[in-house]
């Protein structure tokens, strides 16, 4: 059903579902009087669907295809311009998405649409926060089973989620041996989905370049944590 609302974006056109099942789907054009018709089943009963016919046609007017776009739904938008999020460098805001839908497909976009489409293509690329919070133990677990001597503590409340989270690779651990015998401990406020502090110690080599030493992330930057 993507792959369709990915082509009437594409092409230009809208359509409706007459009938749709686990095993079949049925579209037609919005105009009831246009020939433009999809119709496609499960082969064998498994989660593959075959195309049983397809007319391409569309003999309704230009108006009741351009005016509105029923299938421009944030998730299709978001499937359209997800490739802008591959470069964690590279900024493209919602306003970025009005304009680029409004000039590549004529269609335009609410700002709130255009923020969730964000939102979802984002995650497409990088993943959600909540799913990546999910791998902190294996994350934690792979770091200290590839790098001997690394030390990381992950402290959880409850309910399953983390107050505490701290990592120190060993090679930082053993180059604090080399270096001057001065941490400075510094934070910065996180923005993202979950809030929270992260947490740097870092110290100065003999060269006098800046050696980080641990990490933490915790929710907020007081004595305790």
């Amino acid at each position: 059903m993507n792959g369709m609302k990915n082509l009437a974006v594409r092409e230009r056109f809208q359509f409706k579902v007459k009938r749709s099942s686990a095993t079949r789907y049925h579209l037609m054009c919005v105009d009831d009087n246009c020939a433009w018709s999809f119709k496609s089943s499960t082969v064998f009963k498994a989660n593959i669907f075959k195309v049983r016919s397809y007319n391409n046609n569309h003999t309704c007017g230009y108006g009741e295809r351009y005016l509105t776009q029923r299938q421009a739904t944030s998730g299709v938008i978001a499937s359209i311009v997800k490739d802008k999020y591959v470069n964690p460098k590279n900024i493209y805001t919602a306003n970025d998405i009005i304009e680029d839908i409004l000039k590549q497909h004529g269609i335009e976009v609410s700002y709130m649409k255009a923020w969730r489409a964000k939102e979802i293509a984002m995650a497409m690329i990088r993943g959600s926060p909540n799913e990546s919070y999910k791998e902190l133990p294996k994350y934690f677990y792979m770091l200290e089973h590839k790098n001997p001597g690394t030390v990381t503590k992950l402290h959880k409340l409850e309910d399953g989620c983390f107050l505490y989270a701290y990592v120190s690779l060993y090679a930082s651990i053993k180059g604090w041996e080399h270096c001057r015998p001065i941490m400075v401990v510094d934070g910065s406020f996180l923005k993202a989905v979950y809030k929270g502090t992260i947490l740097t110690a870092c110290t100065q080599d003999v060269a006098g370049k800046i050696l980080p030493l641990a990490y933490a992330i915790v929710y907020s930057e007081n004595n305790k944590s």
